[in-house]
């Protein structure tokens, strides 16, 4: 068994990356770890086992695979009401925007989240942080 310590790394699922990697342990209950900090996104959360972390069931897996992520790019793209902006961490948007960013290209806000909002690309959809 792994003796673990305040200060030390562990591998820990981050919700906010949606992802299982490295994270600098913050505080313990006893020998539990109970908060630690992503490496990369600096999240502080509760400490999350890589191996209990449950996975998309084959179900949902196979529906999201019916509708491909192009056609429904295409879609919203068409149905966007709003402005065209450059992407930029520090801009607002909002739901509707076409967004067009270096890298991905065009994308389409979804959702809005504190400080982030999901924007459907051509490839994929993507969680980008945002002023909102």
């Amino acid at each position: 068994m792994e003796q673990y310590a305040v200060g030390g790394n562990v591998i820990s699922y981050c919700m906010k990356c949606k992802l299982s990697q490295n994270h600098t342990i913050v505080s313990m209950d006893k020998d539990a770890i109970t908060q630690v900090e992503c490496l990369v996104c600096h999240g502080k959360h509760k400490f999350r086992s890589a191996s209990a972390v449950k996975r998309r069931s084959a179900g949902k897996r196979a529906s999201a695979a019916q509708k491909t992520p192009a056609v429904t790019w295409e879609e919203a793209l068409k149905a966007a009401k709003g402005k065209e902006l450059a992407y930029s961490m520090a801009a607002k948007f909002r739901v509707g925007d076409i967004v067009v960013h270096d890298r991905f290209g065009k994308g389409v806000v979804l959702r809005l989240h504190q400080n982030k909002c999901d924007v459907l690309f051509q490839d994929k959809e993507r969680l980008m942080a945002s002023a909102n």
